[in-house]
């Protein structure tokens, strides 16, 4: 029953990073140095999934009682995504990016002046990516965890 004055941040902020998180990987970036090409347009289509695999962890836990009458995550839930969410920012620094001229530069590259390539920031984009999937089932699964928990509790006191 681990509630943190954290998880009251984590409870809130969590629909409205869904939202923002791919709209910073895809577009938002250039706001830091990024180029922009293909990548922007096929966001699109991707944006819309990342949004959707960023809202089932605290879709799932909103059935966890606890959770909804505190209005805050558990500890362990709030730590799984806010990994998520740290490596999906980060994520938006290094996506690999070309246009109809080539590749273009990721914000890590043009803030390094080309000392970290493309190659590199491709394969830390690649362990981003894992992370960030790693982080997302951790949380879903600590969200089912509560949730059973909560509801067993429930049909104990019954």
């Amino acid at each position: 029953m681990d509630f943190p004055r954290s998880g009251r941040f984590v409870f809130v902020v969590q629909w409205i990073l869904a939202l923002l998180l791919p709209v910073w990987i895809f577009l938002g970036r250039e706001l830091v140095g990024a180029q922009v090409g293909w990548m922007a347009v096929i966001g699109i289509v991707y944006g819309a999934f990342v949004i959707l695999f960023l809202l089932i962890p605290p879709l799932v836990s909103l059935f966890d009682r606890d959770v909804r009458r505190r209005r805050s995550e558990r500890v362990a839930y709030s730590i799984a995504m806010g990994v998520a969410w740290i490596a999906l920012f980060l994520a938006g620094l290094v996506i690999p990016d070309s246009g109809d001229s080539g590749r273009l530069d990721t914000a890590l590259t043009v803030w390094t002046g080309g000392l970290i390539g493309y190659e590199a920031t491709e394969t830390i984009f690649i362990v981003l990516v894992m992370i960030v999937f790693f982080a997302l089932v951790a949380g879903l699964a600590l969200a089912i965890i509560g949730a059973g928990r909560a509801g067993r509790a429930s049909a104990g006191s019954k």
